[in-house]
């Protein structure tokens, strides 16, 4: 496709018609039409950025020699060139060249059947799987494969300004491993609209999990394998943290820490003073932990916390398949989960069980331990925003004040900025057949339009 900068050009007069104004006198009203703009420009910039540093890195890769195009001007690699004359980071230049790469593989697909329209199948055709967009052939100078197939979903998207390159990047890499076909792309750009880059993530590697649950055990051994913790002493006698850690051992530090920040915080709105960064409360607990394990043979560091992984009964008995677990985003395999399960802080969730009664009437005003493990499994965390579990706290949808009862069907999972947003801004929150459905106010959407909330928001198919 050829190199258009018809909407960068669109999108940039929108920000150059402020020239010159006060922004100190701009109403609420402007300020914000001025952010969108930037935006706007921005994600438009980003297209021509990452197609230049696609065609450059093909290019580099298709004469690597002291006469490449990187080489030439003075630099190791097209990376460096590109993270150089931009001012990024070596990240963000990887990620523009991959997505460059993937805009020219989906332009070669419409080209080669000469219908300019979407291909099924994906980049693993053209010989990307399981090595990401990086280890793609040269596509700009080089040789194209015989018959090229792109993400022409995911390129559409970018290019119309509904999809950021950094969504496109976790997009073509997903797809790319699940070797998923053209329906799927459509799903996977669908929920990439309206998800954060955080959330995609998430749902990303659940998936890839999923497409390949067999392979999830091999490969957490190997991360296992590659634990590590460093601890370097600077000379003005700060010491530098740095470590890898595999999935079990992440589950049941950051399930801690959690805890302990999230009591941290609680006891600085009880009794303000001097207060602390999340990240100073972790080192603080690691700190006293270590303490109180030096002088003392009972476990535990005064903050309790549960952590939670969860499988289905066919799973756990056959000891394939995946589990989930609250304190991690990517899932892990029945065999770490019952690993995890020896400790006594661990709570298996064997979900299809109906032995525990979920539901209980008016009388009980806080949500039970099952409850709240109930309503978490339903929600992931914040129904609203998908912070994690140990973010957030379980609230009565009609407030118990006014004969709401303590049912799942009114409770929901939120964190403490969505509560206060909710409460406070004129949403209403439903619960039907198991999914949390959000309504705004007419001052943010004046249709009304419900929105989906929880786990259901995440996922992949309708």
């Amino acid at each position: 496709m050829p190199f258009s900068t018809h909407r960068y050009r669109q999108a940039s007069a929108g920000v150059c018609g402020h020239e010159g104004a006060d922004l100190g006198a701009f109403d609420a009203a402007r300020l914000v039409q001025v952010q969108r703009d930037i935006g706007e420009a921005r994600r438009a910039l980003d297209v021509l950025a990452a197609q230049v540093a696609g065609e450059i890195q093909s290019r580099a890769e298709a004469d690597p020699g002291p006469g490449g195009i990187a080489r030439r001007v003075g630099y190791r690699n097209a990376k460096q060139f590109i993270a150089d004359t931009l001012g990024a980071s070596a990240g963000e230049a990887a990620r523009l060249t991959n997505v460059g790469k993937a805009l020219a593989i989906a332009d070669a697909a419409a080209s080669h059947r000469g219908d300019g329209g979407t291909a099924g199948g994906g980049l693993a055709d053209a010989g990307l799987a399981d090595a990401g967009l990086a280890d793609a052939g040269a596509v700009g100078q080089g040789a194209l494969p015989t018959a090229p197939r792109g993400w022409t979903h995911v390129a559409a998207a970018v290019r119309e300004g509904s999809l950021t390159v950094e969504k496109a990047e976790i997009l073509t890499t997903t797809l790319d491993r699940l070797s998923a076909g053209e329906e799927a792309e459509r799903q996977f750009v669908a929920l990439a609209r309206r998800l954060r880059p955080y959330d995609l993530r998430r749902v990303c590697a659940r998936e890839v999990v999923l497409g390949d649950p067999d392979s999830a055990e091999a490969k957490e051994r190997r991360l296992y394998l590659q634990r590590e913790l460093t601890l370097t002493e600077r000379m003005d006698g700060m010491t530098v943290v740095q470590g890898l850690l595999d999935p079990a051992s992440a589950g049941h530090l950051r399930a801690w820490l959690d805890a302990q920040v999230r009591a941290g915080f609680q006891a600085q709105r009880e009794a303000p003073g001097a207060d602390r960064t999340a990240e100073q409360m972790r080192v603080d607990a690691l700190a006293t932990l270590a303490h109180h394990a030096m002088g003392c043979t009972e476990p535990g560091s005064g903050v309790k916390t549960t952590l939670v992984v969860r499988t289905t009964v066919e799973e756990l008995k056959a000891g394939l398949g995946t589990a989930t677990c609250d304190s991690l985003a990517t899932p892990i395999s029945v065999g770490t989960l019952r690993l995890m399960a020896v400790d006594a802080q661990v709570l298996p969730m064997v979900m299809g069980g109906k032995s525990v009664p979920l539901d209980v009437g008016y009388t009980q005003r806080c949500a039970t331990p099952y409850q709240r493990l109930a309503v978490a499994e339903r929600d992931g965390g914040c129904a609203r925003c998908h912070a994690p579990v140990s973010f957030c706290d379980v609230h009565h949808i009609l407030s118990w004040q006014f004969a709401g009862k303590t049912d799942l069907d009114n409770l929901v999972m939120l964190c403490v900025s969505c509560h206060h947003s909710v409460h406070f801004g004129g949403w209403r929150i439903e619960v039907d057949d198991d999914v949390v459905w959000f309504t705004p106010p007419e001052q943010i959407d004046p249709e009304r339009k419900r929105r989906k909330g929880g786990l259901a928001d995440l996922a992949l198919a309708a």
